[in-house]
């Protein structure tokens, strides 16, 4: 497929919209949000939220990680919060007044200060409207409705077994999907394995970090990169 392109140059000064998804559910998407929103400096968006009835939501987590007291990132409400720990299409079943449709979504107001991590729910195929558009169906969404600021993906996965085959089928969901020039690249979590960062290196993919999930959020900031340079 053509891949989405933006109408008009990017604003050099625009700040980048960065949208993290994983390869799975449990991954470390909000602890690799975490990292990127005070090593970037940026702020924070989870647009939807399942599960309130169990916790208080990624974006009480964000806001009240220890990670770097020179930052606090700005946290904007997610556009749906729904309480069964399910898929946005399935938690739907038991809030029958809920109906989400893409065009809900918009970037929040005020987020143009700063870089702006968008975190998904689930994965890159997870539903989330009752006509099944996916998370990716949102990505393009939000790439297509902000062609001022640069738009940015990042994969989480998993270091361990298993993530060569859901790792490589995300990024080729997502090329097939035409967002092949939004792919920033993959961060991938948990205890180091570096037979399978060389194996999706080989396939050409772009690792743009190692993060040890043993590592408190202080100290793990080390294993991010300086957004300079990456977009």
């Amino acid at each position: 497929m053509t891949s989405i392109e933006e109408s008009s140059p990017a604003i050099p000064t625009a700040q980048p919209i960065i949208f993290v998804t994983g390869t799975d559910t449990d991954v470390g998407k909000t602890f690799i949000s975490t990292l990127l929103a005070h090593k970037w400096r940026a702020n924070y968006w989870k647009p939807l939220q399942t599960g309130i009835e169990s916790d208080d939501g990624d974006s009480v987590t964000v806001k009240t990680a220890k990670c770097d007291a020179s930052w606090m990132p700005e946290i904007f409400q997610p556009r749906y919060e729904m309480i069964k720990p399910l898929s946005p299409y399935k938690a739907m079943d038991y809030e029958p007044s809920i109906d989400i449709q893409l065009t809900d979504f918009e970037i929040p107001k005020g987020s143009e200060k700063a870089p702006l991590i968008v975190e998904g729910a689930g994965g890159a195929f997870v539903p989330i409207t009752k006509d099944l558009k996916t998370m990716t169906d949102l990505m393009k969404h939000l790439a297509i409705t902000n062609t001022h600021r640069p738009f940015k993906i990042i994969v989480v996965a998993r270091s361990g077994l298993g993530t060569l085959n859901h790792t490589l089928l995300t990024i080729n969901y997502l090329e097939n999907e035409g967002l092949s020039e939004h792919i920033l690249g993959i961060v991938v979590n948990g205890e180091k394995n570096q037979g399978n960062v060389e194996v999706l290196r080989d396939y050409g993919l772009e690792i743009l970090a190692e993060v040890e999930t043993t590592s408190s959020p202080a100290s793990a900031l080390n294993f991010i990169p300086p957004l300079n340079g990456l977009l």
